[in-house]
């Protein structure tokens, strides 16, 4: 048996689980379409969800995995902010002399990882601050800030740079069972995710005229905000227009 998602099972279980909050958000108007989901539907599908991180990731309760979770992606967002601004005033405050402007975004890691870094991809992000942090050596910080970069800025850059890889590893090592292999695993999260693709169906075409709400139920967004889109987007997912 396949899985019949594309995506690494832990980020697609996260994301079920931002689905069924974002689910009891709209629940009224879920219900009013379709009775069969009132309570204790979105219930059961926490429940599913909860006891398949307890029995292949070894996780005790929803809160542990979502506050790793929230930690990472707040330090992420913070990074991203901090990186723009930085890279901003660098190509500003640089303007007159491009070669020096380029070979310096260069050294700190942004021509190598700041495009996908930008569109939340996790890796590149982690990637392009401990470059920055090699990088930003005594010379280099004190000629950016005397040229109007911010030196509050920079200094945040070298503390999430550490942070941010130490609670990467941290959600990481909550990844490797083989247990999920097996076909029983395979078949409670085919489960997982049929169930997902039933509410993000329904609730793309309740909100197929507000698109903020729609795209709280476009699930391969929801899973991309962790900063990763696993190895592809999923095998039976539209997107009303």
């Amino acid at each position: 048996m396949k899985r019949k998602f594309n995506f690494k099972p832990l980020p697609m279980l996260i994301a079920a689980q931002v689905l069924a909050d974002h689910f009891e958000t709209e629940k009224q108007a879920f219900v009013a379409e379709e009775p069969h989901r009132q309570d204790p539907f979105i219930a059961n599908f926490r429940d599913a969800v909860k006891r398949i991180l307890n029995e292949y990731y070894g996780i005790n309760t929803k809160e542990e995995l979502q506050k790793q979770t929230k930690l990472v992606g707040e330090l992420a967002s913070k990074a991203i902010d901090d990186l723009g601004m930085v890279k901003t005033q660098i190509e500003r405050d640089f303007r007159n002399d491009p070669p020096k402007c380029q070979s310096i975004l260069a050294k700190l890691g942004f021509k190598t990882y700041w495009g996908k870094a930008a569109n939340n991809n996790q890796t590149m992000l982690i990637g392009l601050l401990l470059e920055l942090r090699n990088n930003l050596d005594e010379n280099l910080r004190a000629e950016l800030v005397q040229n109007g970069v911010n030196a509050q800025r920079l200094d945040n850059l070298i503390s999430y740079a550490e942070a941010l890889h130490q609670a990467n590893i941290t959600q990481e090592s909550l990844k490797g069972s083989t247990k999920l292999d097996t076909e029983k695993a395979v078949m409670e999260l085919n489960d997982i995710y049929d169930r997902a693709m039933d509410i993000c169906a329904i609730g793309q075409q309740l909100f197929k005229k507000d698109q903020l709400k729609k795209e709280l139920f476009v699930f391969s967004k929801l899973v991309k905000k962790q900063g990763t889109t696993g190895n592809g987007t999923p095998v039976n997912e539209s997107v009303v227009q």
